[in-house]
């Protein structure tokens, strides 16, 4: 198996996995960071700030807790359940009035932001003195050399396909390059029957997935060079183009400017889309909502050759500068992304495991999430805006300027200036 992943400090990063929910579990303690101690005699009681258990199953992140509390005589978690926008607007919160809960669920759109406020604490001396081999880990993500967020989960998003309508339209085997993707898209587009070769939802409002950025990665290219903008490339103008030339062809869906990633999903499971760029999470709902669908998986195409990044995001943790129980913050951490315990959580949430060792259950037996886990496995999961501040500004950013190459309102180079512009005044640099 080989899993490799992005570093904060060199390079490439994307939108964090935005997941919604209901609202569930106990606030009581909120933000505290308290807790007796563990010099007190007293049981140590943990905050953990999450949105994790309004999208898993009912009682799953409880019982996770109590299990954790037998095998730790002595500390207690306390779990603080929200949405995920209502979380991270609640951290935000915290964060700057020092008053974060003791662990943190976060991803790499917020790391950067808790850690230059100074909310979250050094992982890596906390590894060190509890003899914590960062080799365990899919991935050591580090801003300045230094880990402030331990991935529990990823979540790739390969490519959907719909078999049924490329074998109508003639094309045998998936598409592995732009050109061969091109080829399909033409031969599957029939505007009168509202059959569209894929969605490019690039809402300016609501910006989320990685439906362009993925044809970037999965190259082996990236919109950035040691974290700073890098839009001024042969290779940058190849992809504008590419996305221009699908978007012009009129092979992506009507709407696009205006589409949420929900309706993506809806076109490509009512059969009005060939391909989907999305996460495993959809497989379920997929089945369910149309059980006569034939589709497969795969990697997203990329220019030539074989494709060598996937997109994905994270579920992570961190630990507050403010907590007083720092090291029994670790060992609850520490125990999530133990091999055995990793394992069941990225089955019950239908991502990959953050342990290096760990394989989700979900995957044996079944050919779709193994055709994923094999693409996931033999790929760079690329996570581009991770780490940088202002993340989601910044991937709002490149939807507005694709709305504008895409209207015709700018050409390609234009549009590599804009962004360069743009993301060079966020990120410094020259």
């Amino acid at each position: 198996m080989h899993r490799r992943s992005t570093a904060f400090v060199t390079a490439a990063a994307a939108v964090a996995l935005v997941l919604a929910g209901c609202s569930a579990g106990d606030d009581s303690g909120s933000g505290s960071g308290s807790g007796s101690g563990s010099g007190s005699g007293e049981d140590v009681t943990l905050d953990f700030s999450q949105w994790w258990e309004v999208e898993l199953g009912e009682g799953v992140m409880r019982d996770l807790m109590d299990r954790f509390e037998e095998e730790h005589p002595g500390i207690k978690v306390n779990l603080i359940s929200n949405p995920y926008s209502a979380t991270v607007d609640l951290q935000t919160t915290a964060a700057a009035t020092g008053t974060l809960a003791d662990i943190v669920a976060i991803n790499g759109a917020s790391v950067y932001d808790l850690q230059d406020q100074g909310a979250i604490t050094d992982l890596s001396a906390l590894m060190d003195d509890a003899g914590f081999d960062p080799a365990e880990l899919v991935s050591n993500d580090q801003i300045d050399g230094v880990t402030y967020m331990v991935r529990a989960l990823n979540f790739a998003y390969p490519m959907y396909y719909n078999t049924d309508l490329l074998e109508e339209a003639g094309i045998d085997g998936l598409p592995t390059t732009w050109d061969e993707f091109d080829t399909a898209a033409a031969a599957v587009t029939d505007p009168d029957s509202n059959v569209y070769a894929w969605s490019l939802p690039i809402n300016v409002q609501s910006p989320a997935g990685f439906d362009s950025q993925s044809w970037l990665w999965a190259s082996g290219d990236r919109m950035l060079e040691d974290r700073q903008a890098n839009f001024e490339t042969p290779e940058i103008a190849e992809w504008l183009e590419f996305l221009k030339g699908q978007y012009d062809g009129g092979y992506v869906t009507p709407g696009a400017f205006t589409q949420q990633e929900q309706q993506k999903v809806e076109e490509f499971t009512a059969g009005r889309n060939a391909f989907m760029i999305g996460s495993l999470a959809h497989i379920a709902g997929i089945r369910e909502a149309n059980p006569d669908l034939n589709f497969s998986i795969g990697s997203v195409p990329a220019q030539e050759g074989e494709s060598t990044g996937i997109a994905g995001a994270s579920w992570g943790l961190g630990i507050a500068e403010n907590s007083e129980n720092k090291e029994e913050a670790w060992e609850l951490v520490q125990w999530l992304v133990s091999e055995d315990v990793n394992s069941e959580l990225a089955g019950e949430a239908t991502g990959f495991p953050g342990n290096a060792a760990s394989v989700p259950g979900f995957v044996d037996g079944d050919e779709l999430y193994q055709k994923a886990f094999d693409v996931y496995s033999s790929s760079e999961f690329v996570t581009e805006l991770e780490g940088l501040p202002l993340a989601l500004d910044l991937n709002r950013n490149l939807n507005e300027n694709l709305v504008r190459l895409l209207q015709g309102e700018a050409d390609v180079p234009e549009t590599q200036e804009s962004l360069q512009t743009y993301w060079t005044d966020v990120l410094g640099g020259e």
